[in-house]
């Protein structure tokens, strides 16, 4: 295959965005060579760049499944990091982005914070499940190499309101609630389901 995502960097960025924004975790993409792709918070500036602590990254290039990094440095992984000593991340989570059998790159999550770490652990099945969607997502516009970006942010959105709605249950206020769980004002969260044509039962 010869589509990278560096050939849809605008997309992963703009999608690296807007995860960030649902879950409240940094992200970070980054290709099979380790370059960063996209990235949101403190690691937004090294687009571009080579990753310097990348050991996590290339276990799970190699193994092409998740990881999660619970305590970073005490890891085994961890050991030969160039960065172990000095590591401020409090939890990673790095997701391969696969196409078919080949791993196109990973979506990492990560906690600089331990309100960051707090929320992951509340809603750990959850975000999981939603980043393996965002890396399916990915995967998909590469193999088309989308230009229509706009699609792909409105359907990133519309899952991340169908999930949160799921989330709350069937409960009163239920759209007010999810609209909580999702940082945005209920105003908002009811013009975006009827944006988007969402049915509430």
């Amino acid at each position: 295959m010869n589509k990278t995502l560096q050939s849809v960097q605008d997309i992963v960025q703009q999608t690296a965005d807007a995860i960030a924004a649902v879950i409240h975790l940094d992200v970070e993409v980054a290709d099979t060579s380790f370059v960063r792709i996209a990235g949101t918070g403190t690691y937004h500036k090294d687009l571009g760049c080579v990753m310097e602590g990348r050991r996590v990254y290339e276990d799970v290039v190699q193994r092409g499944r998740m990881i999660i990094i619970e305590h970073p440095g005490q890891h085994p992984l961890c050991a030969t990091c160039p960065l172990m000593a000095s590591c401020p991340e409090k939890l990673e989570i790095a997701m391969p982005i696969v196409s078919g059998t080949q791993v196109l790159g990973i979506l990492g999550l990560i906690s600089f914070t331990d309100k960051q770490t707090a929320y992951f652990e509340e809603n750990r099945a959850w975000v999981i499940q939603f980043i393996g969607k965002m890396a399916e997502l990915i995967a998909g516009n590469v193999q088309a190499a989308a230009p229509a970006e706009s699609a792909s942010l409105a359907d990133l959105e519309r899952d991340a309101i169908r999930d949160a709605l799921a989330r709350v249950g069937k409960c009163t206020g239920r759209a007010a609630k999810a609209a909580k769980l999702l940082g945005i004002s209920r105003a908002t969260m009811y013009r975006k389901i009827q944006e988007y044509k969402i049915k509430i039962p």
